[in-house]
């Protein structure tokens, strides 16, 4: 996947987040990690596309889940909080 097709599958995840019932992580919690996760990226994409590369499968794996996780809104922030982990390595 694309770097700029991860970006909008998180854009997705944001707005999926916002309609949801509030959970754990709250839906504008959800959004603004998606929204940080999506910077997050395109940083990371800039200074070191194949790092990016390395961790596309990961990045599939995090949106996938997180699009899957209607009711469970803590499992995405959960997810994305990881992700976020491994991109600041």
């Amino acid at each position: 996947m694309r770097p700029h097709a991860l970006l909008a599958a998180l854009a997705t995840v944001a707005a999926l987040g916002a309609c949801t019932e509030e959970t754990a992580c709250t839906p504008s919690e959800a959004q603004k990690k998606a929204a940080d996760l999506a910077a997050k990226v395109a940083e990371v994409g800039a200074a070191d596309p194949g790092k990016l590369l390395d961790l596309t499968p990961k990045l599939q794996e995090v949106t996938e889940k997180a699009k899957g996780t209607g009711e469970d809104l803590a499992a995405a922030c959960k997810a994305m909080d990881a992700m976020m982990a491994e991109l600041s390595k």
